[in-house]
């Protein structure tokens, strides 16, 4: 009797299973207890365990969720989640009979599901067993970015002619580790997940190593190149913030240049010995220009050059500008490396010059419609208001130049006495845009704008930050994190 009732209840099971399989229902009330029993009692408990078993193999589920991949651990095989709601994480359990696609419907492994996408999760609670996921079609995605503008003292990301807000929570991954937001570079290419107005997920696929310099005194003041991606001028101490990837890297000083093809990993140190470089003999080139308009000035390294006949330039790179009133200026870098080239350049004229000439347009042909009589009546008014801002003039006193004095010179300096503080790590190398600054705690003079801090540590990975100084008055301090001890050291 007691096994005909196990046969019949297990089967009972099994059509539930079928029944149920796919359906979001709650299923939490399906618990058992394996407890210690005999005989056929213990028969019962096992079959109904495996039932349970295969109801969860099945891919049933009781949870739907809307979520950003955090963390994969192939090992472990388990899976990190947000919930982009509630910012809550929890960590599920896959195996072979979980679901996994991507937009599309196409079945993807859980190698190929990346760490920052917005997901669509489903799952069995009381086993925290991951029994779907899919890449959701509704979200706003981008591949491989290379184009983009990151402002972070606003939170928001351009790409395109598209803007979006950054989530407060956003999940950002380079190389399986997430990171921060501040630890992206603006040469990184990134992939972008995100719903409506709002950024979620930001996977890092190709990030940033760094180049440090030695033995550099014969090229500095001189020019660096590192696959036409980075252009410095060479200094002392450097600790440059290059592309990840194979780049040819050419440093350049009067004439004489040195050139390696060098393969950068990402968050790792390279340096160049440039006392142990073959250096090439002093090469010069000629440069033919052609301007418009032909007033136009050019200055190379600064200093202005006779373009009316081929001007004479050392071989590597150097800094271009070109100038004529009425017209934005071009700046820009050019590199040196043939016996004869010709660069033309068509300058625009400005948006000032621009107006000024459409005013002066249709100033013309006002007066060309006016009067003998209303010429005399304006001259009669113009000597008048000329008397009267000379009475006024005569009458203003020293006090209120002194207070718009003060006041300009305030504005002046509103930064000038403020500055900006990394108080840790502690004992660290620190390098401002590449430039080497100290040692922490360090400061540097705050001026608004975008810099990017390297932190370097001999036998640690170094780190970079990218900085949005604000405009306001006050001392700005930072804190990062300890960095990273390299497993070799």
């Amino acid at each position: 009797m007691i096994r005909g009732k196990v046969k019949y209840i297990t089967a009972v099971f099994l059509a539930a299973a079928v029944t149920l399989t796919g359906c979001a229902e709650n299923i939490s009330s399906l618990r058992l207890t394996n407890t210690s029993q005999s005989g056929d009692e213990s028969t019962v408990s096992t079959e109904m365990e495996t039932a349970v078993n295969e109801l969860n193999r099945s891919g049933i589920y009781d949870s739907e969720d809307a979520a950003v991949v955090v963390r994969k651990d192939l090992e472990a095989k388990t899976v990190q989640f947000q919930n982009i709601s509630s910012s809550r994480r929890y960590t599920l359990n896959y195996d072979g009979t979980t679901m996994i696609y991507d937009k599309n419907d196409q079945a993807l492994s859980m190698e190929q599901l990346k760490e920052g996408s917005v997901v669509t999760v489903r799952f069995y609670k009381p086993r925290k067993a991951l029994a779907y996921v899919k890449e959701n079609p509704d979200c706003v995605s981008y591949s491989n970015v290379r184009s983009y503008s990151m402002d972070l003292r606003k939170g928001t990301l351009a790409i395109g002619s598209e803007s979006y807000n950054i989530s407060g929570h956003v999940v950002v991954v380079s190389d399986g580790r997430e990171t921060d937001m501040m630890e992206v570079n603006q040469m990184d290419v990134l992939s972008v997940w995100g719903y409506k107005n709002m950024i979620y997920g930001i996977n890092v696929e190709k990030g940033h190593g760094y180049l440090r310099l030695q033995n550099e005194d014969y090229f500095v003041d001189g020019w660096i190149d590192v696959g036409d991606s980075v252009i410095r001028k060479v200094e002392q101490e450097m600790l440059l913030v290059v592309p990840e990837g194979t780049h040819t890297v050419t440093v350049s000083h009067k004439g004489s240049s040195a050139t390696q093809e060098i393969t950068f990993a990402r968050n790792e140190e390279m340096a160049w010995d440039l006392g142990n470089v073959e250096i090439t003999v002093v090469q010069k080139g000629t440069v033919l220009f052609t301007l418009t308009p032909a007033t136009a000035k050019v200055y190379i390294d600064g200093r202005e050059v006779d373009v009316s006949k081929p001007v004479t330039i050392e071989y590597g790179i150097h800094q271009m500008r070109i100038m004529a009133d009425g017209y934005d200026t071009v700046a820009q870098y050019i590199k040196v490396a043939e016996p004869s080239a010709n660069i033309a350049v068509e300058l625009e004229k400005s948006e000032e010059a621009a107006e000024e000439e459409k005013s002066e347009a249709s100033s013309e042909t006002t007066s060309n419609q006016a009067s003998a009589q209303q010429d005399d009546e304006e001259d009669e008014e113009e000597e008048a208001t000329s008397k009267k801002y000379q009475s006024n003039a005569l009458d203003t006193n020293d006090e209120g130049d002194d207070e718009t004095s003060d006041q300009k010179s305030e504005v002046v300096s509103s930064t000038s006495n403020y500055k900006v503080y990394i108080d840790a790590p502690d004992g660290v190398e620190a390098y401002l845009d590449g430039n080497y600054i100290g040692i922490t705690p360090v400061s540097f003079k705050k001026t608004p704008g975008s810099y990017v801090v390297t932190l370097r540590k001999t036998g640690y990975q170094p780190r970079s930050y990218t900085l949005q100084i604000d405009e306001e008055e006050k001392d700005v301090n930072y804190s990062f994190t300890n960095l990273i001890k390299l497993e070799d050291s």
